[in-house]
């Protein structure tokens, strides 16, 4: 139950003005007990109304996106979105798709909207400039109307700093890396040139009546130097790896059905993998009441047995660590590259003690109380990135990165954390501020992932009840790049 003392604190803050509309409420620097916090405005014409497709009745059919799965940005600020709604509750050609949520649910090929690509590329002023991606289905057995060819149930997005782009599927055991030029050209028919791990086929126990079986099977397995088990989220390291000395090394969040950081090298072979199940419920009780411990459940290095996603997250810092999200544990685990080392020995440990721990709980306010009072338990840790930063240069991102952006998904908001105290500073939406007010420009329902452009805008994609993205550009006096200082180009960048 919510503290009734909010309430009253929220009344009293709105009626003095002390909350700001900044296109989603805000409470101003003072609020949150720091000046110096970045704040951010949505961009509400951002991005354009999606194209028309015309289709085989001569009619053209608008796009409509499914849930975003994942998004990310490559090296011209491009926006990628993988996008779920191709894949479900609809009947495209005659075959009826997966039953997973997404989809627009009750239209035929008559009605005046069709799924989108499963990819969808907007440039930085929210114009579609491509749509691509093999939306194939499984038209007979026991997975009739799973993805043929893509992941299925798409999940996690990641340009490189060669300028592939990275898909994974949290229903499945694969991440595949796509040359855009290529794909783009190829449309429906696009092609990865890279996959790691077997489609349908997770590291798990698996039947020969039904190869899905062992997708998603929480498990004790968590060890195969071949195939993955939903996995969530990717990145690449464009600097010499601490095993294999060369660049391209692929850290994978492994993510829903296993519990592993796993590292494969450029060529797609498997390097080494740290972390395992805590095997103990998470820090919050049933009812989502969260308690003071927030996540101290589970020890460090492992992560939650449940709550949908450990870990959900990997992204590599320009202090040369790497941040993995523990969403069942609200907590964000900091590690060494050299963890992965660890597996490689003659009697591998699966457990490496992480640098730091941060939990997505602490306010840098007066109402802290108030405040962890109404937060949902479990969610906290859901994507992050860093702000100011350049995802695919890692740590040589030309910036300090003192700022954490950070989704909470179950408390439909967007943190703003000080990366060197841990403490929230701000947020993007309202709610968790204040009660959640859902669909409006600037509001979140479901947040999901996040990342940052080169220029510091934030955009986050929206699941289940959302299945949109939206961009938040730097306030006035906030922006840390001018317009005409873009990054650098680096070797091999934008294919």
């Amino acid at each position: 139950m919510k503290n009734p003392k909010w309430y009253i604190y929220v009344a009293v803050t709105l009626a003095a003005g002390i909350i700001s509309v900044f296109g989603a409420l805000k409470p101003q620097a003072d609020d949150f007990g720091s000046s110096r916090s970045p704040s951010f405005v949505v961009d509400p014409d951002w991005p354009k109304p999606l194209p028309a497709t015309v289709t085989s009745d001569g009619v053209a059919h608008t796009w409509v996106t499914g849930e975003v799965g994942g998004n990310c940005t490559d090296q011209k600020d491009n926006v990628y979105t993988y996008n779920r709604g191709w894949e479900v509750g609809v009947t495209q050609n005659g075959v009826l798709q997966g039953n997973l949520s997404g989809g627009i649910v009750g239209q035929d090929a008559s009605a005046s909207a069709i799924p989108s690509p499963p990819v969808v590329v907007y440039n930085s002023d929210g114009k579609v400039i491509a749509g691509w991606g093999n939306p194939s289905l499984i038209q007979s057995g026991a997975d009739y109307g799973f993805a043929a060819y893509m992941s299925q149930s798409a999940h996690g997005c990641f340009v490189d700093y060669q300028g592939f782009v990275w898909f994974a599927g949290s229903g499945d055991g694969i991440v595949q890396k796509y040359n855009p030029v290529q794909a783009a050209a190829a449309g429906a028919n696009a092609t990865f040139v890279l996959q790691i791990g077997t489609k349908g086929a997770c590291d798990g126990t698996q039947t020969t009546t039904n190869p899905f079986s062992s997708c998603g099977e929480t498990n004790d397995f968590n060890s195969s130097h071949t195939k993955l088990n939903e996995p969530a989220d990717i990145t690449v390291d464009p600097l010499p790896g601490p095993i294999t000395h060369a660049p391209g090394d692929t850290y994978i969040a492994d993510g829903y059905g296993n519990h592993r950081v796993v590292v494969f090298d450029a060529q797609g072979n498997y390097v080494g993998q740290w972390g395992t199940t805590c095997k103990l419920p998470p820090a919050n009780n049933p009812t989502g009441t969260p308690v003071p411990s927030i996540g101290q459940n589970c020890p460090p290095g492992t992560f939650g047995a449940t709550g949908s996603g450990h870990p959900h997250c990997v992204v590599l810092g320009n202090d040369g660590l790497v941040y993995v999200c523990d969403r069942p544990n609200s907590r964000i685990q900091v590690f060494n590259k050299t963890c992965a080392v660890a597996s490689t020995t003659a009697n591998p440990e699966p457990v490496c003690q992480p640098v730091r721990i941060i939990n997505i709980s602490g306010f840098n306010s007066a109402s802290a109380d108030d405040r962890a009072a109404i937060l949902l338990a479990g969610t906290r840790g859901c994507d992050m990135d860093f702000w100011p930063n350049i995802d695919y240069l890692a740590d040589k991102s030309p910036t300090n990165q003192e700022t954490i952006i950070d989704v909470d998904l179950g408390n439909d908001n967007t943190w703003v954390i000080n990366k060197a105290s841990g403490l929230v500073v701000g947020a993007l939406g309202v709610c968790g501020i204040a009660p959640c007010p859902g669909h409006n420009a600037g509001h979140f329902a479901f947040g999901h992932m996040v990342n940052v452009d080169s220029k510091g805008n934030v955009y986050v994609g929206e699941t289940i009840t959302g299945r949109r993205i939206q961009k938040f550009v730097p306030a006035d006096g906030n922006r840390h790049r001018d317009q005409d200082d873009a990054p650098a180009k680096i070797q091999g960048a934008g294919l």
